[in-house]
């Protein structure tokens, strides 16, 4: 069985030797139990057993488990500028040892391990197995319901890569992907500007239809939008900007 209880207070116990009262640690640390609990819901909605739910429960708590060392070697939880924070926290969690302190069972050892890896990929690996790729479903949406919580919430400068928000335009490569594709290349973001589609293209990787329903009633794309317009000052990129919520729309207003 699988102790939620305890895999929090494991949890706590580890984030302390990073100062959780530092701005950019805390930041994680809320971000990592909000998706633990983002988990647990998606799967209630999807009527999974109780120890599933447990167990979409504490992959939220591991996923990015890895952003503390990756904070503290590289000052950035950028991984284009560092390492891949997935395959990190697959490395603190069982090559060191730290998911032993959770006291979970070895038959769950590699579903973790697989749901953690595929969380951040561009799209899930093809060899899973239904179970492993259930759980890797539930944490990539509850992982990017939480980041639209955060853009809607947080200071855009503890978000976007870089410090200049002076861009002209979104890339034209960028928006011609997004609506044609919807798929953002990350290889063509040189701006903050060009940032600003990954956020909206999240919506087309959404795997459960309570996960588009939940960001359709938080209106978290108009939030967004209303922050992005007001931070951006360039005409062009408003207008753009409009463009890729029409699109978004229709898509879900189609999918919904």
């Amino acid at each position: 069985m699988i102790d939620i209880e305890k895999a929090y207070n494991e949890f706590d116990k580890y984030v302390l030797q990073f100062n959780p009262n530092n701005k950019k640690i805390k930041l994680k640390i809320d971000h990592i139990k909000r998706v633990a609990k983002m988990s647990k819901k998606i799967a209630q909605e999807l009527n999974l057993n109780d120890e599933q739910i447990k167990l979409s429960e504490i992959i939220g708590l591991f996923h990015d488990i890895g952003r503390f060392r990756q904070a503290q070697l590289y000052d950035t939880f950028n991984d284009r500028m560092s390492v891949n924070h997935a395959e990190l926290s697959v490395e603190v969690l069982f090559d060191e040892n730290v998911i032993n302190n959770f006291n979970i069972e070895k038959k769950y050892e590699n579903i973790i391990r697989l749901a953690v890896l595929n969380h951040n990929k561009n799209k899930i690996d093809d060899n899973l197995n239904n179970e492993e790729l259930l759980f890797a479903k539930i944490i990539r949406d509850a992982d990017k319901l939480d980041i639209y919580y955060t853009i809607c919430e947080y200071d855009f400068s503890s978000i976007f890569w870089y410090k200049n928000f002076d861009s002209k335009e979104i890339n034209s490569l960028i928006m011609d992907d997004f609506i044609n594709r919807h798929f953002v290349n990350y290889s063509n973001i040189k701006t903050n500007s060009d940032q600003i589609p990954i956020f909206y293209a999240y919506i087309f990787d959404f795997n459960f239809d309570f996960s588009l329903k939940l960001l359709k009633e938080q209106k978290y794309l108009e939030k967004f939008t209303c922050r992005v317009l007001s931070t951006f000052s360039d005409l062009t990129v408003k207008k753009q900007v409009e463009e890729l919520l029409s699109v978004c729309n229709i898509y879900i207003s189609n999918n919904t």
